[in-house]
C-alpha cells in the first residue's frame, strides 16, 4: 500500500498544469463532512440522511401580477437536533417580501434586516438553542432557507411570499415557477476561500460563492426527493382563447366569472423542472395599453402596460443581416436539451434568406466556428452547415466566454444588422463576468438568447439579452421549437413600435423602470413601472408604428388600481441600481442605494435579509447541532454521468486520473514480474 500511495503522489505532480497554462475548472472536492446527503458516482458508501422537505406553492394571479406563498416543510428523520439548508429557485423578478415560521400551532413572523446583522442574529439564536430561520439571496434568481433547531422526528414549516409581474409576450401570459437549482459550471484558476457553503464546488477567483449556489445533487437511483404541489388561482382581468401548461398535466375548473381553479393533476410531483402556465388574451388588431396605480405610504405608483397588436407584424421592408448562432454542446446539454437545441437550429437555419449571411459557434470546454467567416446563407453554405449541427454531441464544461468571443465583432456602424443568437440552458455561476463582457464587446450586434431544457437560468438568460438590447425566449420542449422559433423570427426581422416615450403632464416620467424603454417588437409587450411627483395628471405613452404616430393617453386619476405596483417599482429598482455594478458603479453607492429601497419597501435583496426568531431556546445546552443540507434533484431530462461524471472532468483532472492509472498499472505489472522472479 505505501508503493501505491507514492504512485499516486508522483502521478498528481507530474499532471499538474504548468503555470500560465489555461484556466481550468478547480477539481471539486470530496463533499463537506456536515451531514449532508450526496453521493459520489459508483461510491457504495452509504450516504446521511438529511431533513426531508415537502413544498406546496399557492399562486393568485390578477391580470398579470402574481402573489405567491411558498410553504416548505423541513421534516428531520434523525434522533439528533438539526439545522437545514436548503438552496432553491425563484423568479429572477420576485419581489420577496414575506417570511413566517409555524412551529405546531405557533406562527412566528419574520422580518427584514441588512444582511450582515440578519445573518448575526441567526447564528446567535442558534448557538442558543432557539428555533430560527433565515432566508437569504445568493443570484437574483437563487436563494437558501436556513432553518436552525428542528427537533429530532419533528419538523419546523417556513412560508415565503413574493410577488412578481408575469411575462407577457408572443400574445400570451405566461407564469413560471421555477423548481430547482441545476448544477453550474465553475470556472476560475485557483481555488479561494470565498463565501463558505455547503455545496458540492469549490470557491474559485471567478465563482467566489460557488459553494453556496452547487446544493449537493441527490444520485437518480436514490429516488426523487422533494415532492412539490402547486395551485394558481387565476383571474386574467379578460377574456382569453386558451390556457394550457407546457410543463406539466393541470386539471384546469372554470368558474362562472372567468375564474380559474388550476391544480396539479395527480397531485404531487417531483421538484425536478419548472411550472410554466400559459394563457391567450384576445388583444385585437391594434396596440393595447393598459394603466394601473397604486398609493402607499402617500406615495402615487404607476404600471403601464403597451401591447402590440395581434396577427401578422407591420408590413415593412425586410433588412438583410447577418446571424452569428451560438450553441451549447456542454454535458448539461446532454439527452432532451441537446435535442432541442439541434431542432431550434436548424429551424433557425430553415428561416435565412439568400441575401442574409451567418455563421455558427458551438462550445463546451472550448469554442470553434463552423466557417471562419460568416458566410452566405446560399443551399451550399446551409448543407454544410445542418449536417455540422446535426454531428452536435454534448459534453464538457459551460464556457460561454470563449463562445462570445468568437461572435462578437465589437463594431459599430456596419453595412448589415448583426444578430447573435445564444443556444443555452445558461447553467453557469460566472454571470456578472459574462454580463460584463457582454456589454463591453457587443457593439452594434443585437443578443438574443434562447433557453433549452426544463429548468434553464433564466435569470442570466434575460439579462443577457437585456445587455444585448434583445430578448429572451424559452423552449421547453422539441414539440415547441416550430412554433417558439417562427415567433422569435417575427421579433428578429421586424420590430412593431419604435421611439416609444411616456410623459406625465408634458414632461418625462421621474423614476421610471426601465429608464429608457426598448423598441416594441411583435408578441413582446412593454411594461414601465413609475413613481409620480404628484397624485393626479395626465400620462401620455407614443411611438413610431411604421410610417405613423401612435398615441395613448390616461387621466391618472381614474385609472384601475392594482396591487403590489409599489414593490414592483422597488424591486425594478434594485436590478437597475444592481446592473450598474456590472457597468463601473461605485459599489458602496449601490450598496447604500439598495438597502433605502430594500429597508423602506420591506424587499429581500443582495444586501438585505428575512428572519424569524423564536425567543424561547428548546434545544438542550448538552445536545449537538447537525448542520445538514437538503439535497435537489436533477433537472429532468439531464444525465447525471454526463453532467457528475468523468465527461465532465477538467483537462487537468483527466491527466491527473490518466496518470494515476497509467502508474498504478505499471506499478502493479512490476510487482507482479518480481514475483514471478521469485
Amino acid at each position: 500500500m505505501e508503493r501505491i500511495a507514492t504512485l499516486v503522489v508522483i502521478a498528481t505532480f507530474i499532471a499538474a498544469p504548468a503555470a500560465g497554462a489555461a484556466p481550468t475548472q478547480p477539481e471539486r472536492p470530496t463533499p463537506p463532512d456536515a451531514g449532508i446527503t450526496f453521493r459520489a458516482i459508483d461510491s457504495d458508501a452509504p450516504t446521511r440522511t438529511a431533513p426531508a422537505l415537502d413544498t406546496s406553492v399557492v399562486i393568485d394571479v390578477s391580470g398579470i401580477i402574481a402573489k405567491v406563498r411558498i410553504r416548505q416543510t423541513f421534516k428531520n428523520p434523525n434522533d439528533a437536533w438539526v439545522e437545514g439548508v436548503y438552496v432553491f429557485p425563484l423568479p429572477e423578478k420576485a419581489a420577496v417580501d414575506e417570511l413566517r415560521m409555524r412551529i405546531g400551532d405557533r406562527i412566528i413572523e419574520g422580518e427584514i434586516r441588512e444582511r450582515k446583522r440578519a445573518r448575526a442574529a441567526y447564528d446567535q439564536a442558534r448557538r442558543a438553542g432557539q428555533q430560527t430561520s433565515l432566508i437569504e439571496l445568493e443570484r437574483a434568481n437563487i436563494f437558501t432557507a436556513s432553518v436552525a433547531n428542528i427537533p429530532p422526528l419533528g419538523n419546523i414549516t417556513v412560508e415565503i411570499g413574493y410577488q412578481q409581474r408575469l411575462r407577457f409576450a408572443d400574445d400570451a401570459v405566461s407564469l413560471r415557477f421555477p423548481a430547482v437549482v441545476g448544477p453550474r459550471f465553475i470556472p476560475g484558476n485557483r481555488a479561494v476561500a470565498g463565501v463558505g457553503g455547503t455545496g458540492w464546488a469549490v470557491n474559485s477567483d471567478l465563482v467566489r460563492d460557488a459553494e453556496r449556489i452547487t446544493p449537493p445533487v441527490r444520485h437518480p437511483n436514490d429516488g426523487t426527493a422533494n415532492p412539490l404541489s402547486i395551485q394558481v388561482r387565476l383571474d386574467p382581468g379578460m377574456p382569453i382563447a386558451m390556457l394550457r401548461s407546457p410543463s406539466h398535466a393541470i386539471d384546469a375548473a372554470n368558474n362562472d366569472d372567468d375564474r380559474y381553479h388550476i391544480t396539479l393533476k395527480g397531485g404531487d410531483t417531483p421538484a425536478n423542472r419548472d411550472f410554466v402556465l400559459e394563457w391567450h388574451p384576445d388583444v385585437g388588431d391594434a396596440p393595447f395599453a393598459a394603466l394601473f396605480k397604486e398609493i402607499k405610504d402617500g406615495d402615487t405608483y404607476l404600471m403601464a402596460i403597451v401591447a402590440p397588436p395581434s396577427g401578422q407584424p407591420h408590413d415593412q421592408p425586410r433588412i438583410p443581416r447577418e446571424v452569428i448562432f451560438i450553441i451549447d454542446t456542454s454535458g448539461s446539454m446532454h439527452g432532451d436539451s441537446i435535442c432541442q437545441a439541434r431542432a431550434a437550429l436548424k429551424f433557425a437555419l430553415d428561416r435565412m434568406h439568400p441575401e442574409d449571411h451567418f455563421n455558427i459557434v458551438r462550445f463546451s470546454n472550448d469554442a470553434s466556428t463552423l466557417f471562419a467567416s460568416a458566410k452566405p446563407a446560399d443551399s451550399h453554405h446551409l448543407h454544410r452547415a445542418k449536417r455540422f449541427v446535426q454531428s452536435l454531441n454534448a459534453d464538457g464544461g459551460t464556457n460561454i466566454t470563449s463562445a462570445l468571443d468568437l461572435a462578437f465583432d465589437g463594431k459599430v456602424g456596419g453595412r448589415m444588422l448583426r444578430q447573435v443568437v445564444l443556444i443555452t440552458d445558461g447553467s453557469v455561476g460566472n454571470e456578472a463576468s459574462l454580463f460584463r463582457h457582454i456589454r463591453r464587446d457587443i457593439g452594434d450586434s443585437r443578443l438574443f438568447t434562447i433557453g433549452i431544457g426544463s429548468a434553464p437560468n433564466s435569470h442570466f438568460m434575460r439579462r443577457s439579452a437585456a445587455f444585448g438590447r434583445g430578448t429572451f425566449t424559452h423552449i421547453g420542449s422539441t414539440r415547441d421549437v416550430s412554433e417558439i422559433m417562427s415567433a422569435l423570427f417575427e421579433k428578429l426581422e421586424r420590430p412593431t413600435m419604435t421611439q416609444i416615450v411616456a410623459t406625465f403632464d408634458g414632461a418625462p416620467l421621474t423614476d421610471q423602470r426601465p429608464a429608457m424603454l426598448p423598441d416594441l417588437y411583435h408578441g413582446e409587450p412593454l411594461v414601465l413601472t413609475a413613481r409620480l411627483s404628484k397624485p393626479t395628471g395626465e400620462i401620455l405613452i407614443s411611438g413610431n408604428r411604421g410610417n405613423q404616430n401612435w398615441t395613448r393617453g390616461f387621466d391618472t386619476g381614474s385609472v384601475r388600481a392594482g396591487k403590489g405596483i409599489a414593490k414592483l417599482w422597488a424591486r425594478d429598482g434594485i436590478a437597475s441600481l444592481m446592473d450598474g455594478l456590472v457597468l463601473g458603479a461605485d459599489p458602496d453607492e449601490v450598496r447604500q442605494a439598495v438597502l433605502e429601497l430594500a429597508l423602506t419597501h420591506g424587499l429581500l435583496s443582495k444586501y438585505t435579509s428575512l428572519i424569524s426568531i423564536d425567543r424561547t431556546p428548546v434545544r438542550p445546552e448538552a445536545a449537538a447541532l447537525q448542520r445538514r443540507a437538503v439535497p435537489v434533484g436533477l433537472p429532468a431530462g439531464w444525465n447525471y454521468a454526463a453532467v457528475f461524471g468523468g465527461k465532465t472532468a477538467t483537462p487537468a483532472t483527466q491527466q491527473i486520473l490518466m496518470g494515476v492509472v497509467a502508474l498504478l498499472v505499471g506499478g502493479l505489472l512490476l510487482l507482479a514480474r518480481r514475483r514471478r522472479a521469485i
